[in-house]
């Protein structure tokens, strides 16, 4: 009688356990639908909303910092709005790419609008290449708009063939 009781027991604590599995099972294929759903009609859950809406508030920051007199400040907003994809500070950064003084700072503007992929962007990005000093930052936003203009590859020939200046023999 003993033996049949911790049978029916244990038989029943392993049901139970099944039970919970199969209701968690459950649970969670519901819950991929539900995502499913929501990704194919362009609704992203609560937790990728509350993330983007915070990459919104500190792009909006970065693209205020901008018009900072500290060139290290500048300097940081422009990485971070590249790296958060902000396109709507497009503007901000054609004005940077225009009217800086610094090439260095014009060549990450001219390279955080070219990762925007913006064709109207093109032809200032190009102009300013050819107008510039080639920085590094400058020769990467040229090759991410992949341009073929005769110009800018007459450009890229005469750095290439350009002997390696060094800090002293300037």
């Amino acid at each position: 009688m003993a033996l049949f009781v911790l049978l029916s027991l244990l038989s029943s604590n392993q049901a139970g356990r099944e039970r919970q599995k199969q209701a968690a099972i459950e649970t969670f294929d519901k819950k991929q639908v539900e995502d499913a759903r929501a990704m194919e009609g362009g609704v992203a859950s609560k937790e990728d909303r509350g993330k983007q809406i915070q990459q919104d508030l500190d792009a909006d920051k970065e693209i205020a910092n901008l018009g900072s007199p500290d060139r290290e400040v500048v300097n940081h907003a422009i990485v971070m709005i590249e790296y958060y994809r902000a396109c709507k500070a497009i503007p901000d950064l054609m004005h940077l790419l225009k009217e800086s003084p610094d090439d260095y700072i014009a060549g990450l503007a001219a390279q955080a609008i070219a990762t925007c992929y913006q064709r109207a962007t093109f032809d200032t990005i190009i102009e300013e290449f050819l107008r510039r000093d080639a920085t590094p930052v400058m020769l990467d936003a040229v090759g991410k708009i992949n341009t073929t203009d005769p110009r800018v590859i007459e450009k890229l020939k005469k750095l290439i063939d350009e002997p390696i200046r060094t800090k002293t023999s300037l």
